[in-house]
């Protein structure tokens, strides 16, 4: 549902560009700057709205690979914890025999098997596994509000650099060239020179 009303926000910014770019004004004219950076709230906004259409598709793998990183690593988290939960619930188990054949189902979930034997010593080793992965959890929403952010940052200096000149003509050529210098009696040397010709548009 989210990406659904996403991509209908999206659509609704270029109709309403492309009905500005019909009008009257110019590009230059109607760009602003502000508008770019709020668009990019929505990931792939901004960018789209400052005509870089191909960065809206890497911001959304991103974050999208991002966040299917951080489902992934979550439902390890929970299924060490299930473990967990079912040796306090149940302490009248004291092997880790006893435990695969009471819940087979939660062991058979958990990505990385117990070597423990004794109930303690998998119960060290599911807290253990859920710390490593609880950090990597944390890495990745940093991750994904660190793209997030990127986007945001993108979209604004994409958007204050719109009108800046890149056009062909703005050039700055080296030149070589000779030069007469006068000697004295009335006499004159030529040496070699270099020159620098900036064109304007």
């Amino acid at each position: 549902m989210r990406c659904v009303l996403s991509i209908m926000v999206l659509f609704a910014c270029l109709s309403v560009k492309a009905q500005h770019a019909d009008s009257t004004h110019t590009a230059d004219e109607l760009h602003n700057i502000k508008l770019a950076t709020t668009l990019s709230l929505i990931p792939g906004g901004g960018q789209i709205y400052n005509g870089k259409y191909w960065k809206a598709p890497v911001f959304w793998a991103g974050i999208g690979g991002t966040a299917y990183y951080y489902g992934q690593l979550n439902t390890q988290f929970k299924s060490y914890e299930s473990v967990l939960q079912f040796i306090i619930d149940n302490p009248n188990y004291t092997t880790r025999a006893e435990l695969e054949s009471a819940a087979p189902e939660i062991f058979n979930a958990i990505p990385s098997p117990f070597y423990q034997t004794s109930v303690n010593g998998v119960a060290q080793e599911a807290i253990g596994y859920m710390e490593q992965l609880r950090s990597q959890r944390e890495y990745t929403l940093f991750g994904i509000l660190g793209i997030y952010l990127l986007g945001i940052l993108d979209a604004n200096i994409d958007a204050h650099l719109h009108d800046f000149d890149v056009n062909d003509d703005l050039s700055i050529s080296p030149q070589l060239t000779q030069k007469q210098y006068f000697a004295g009696n009335e006499s004159t040397v030529q040496a070699p020179g270099l020159s620098l010709t900036l064109s304007l548009p």
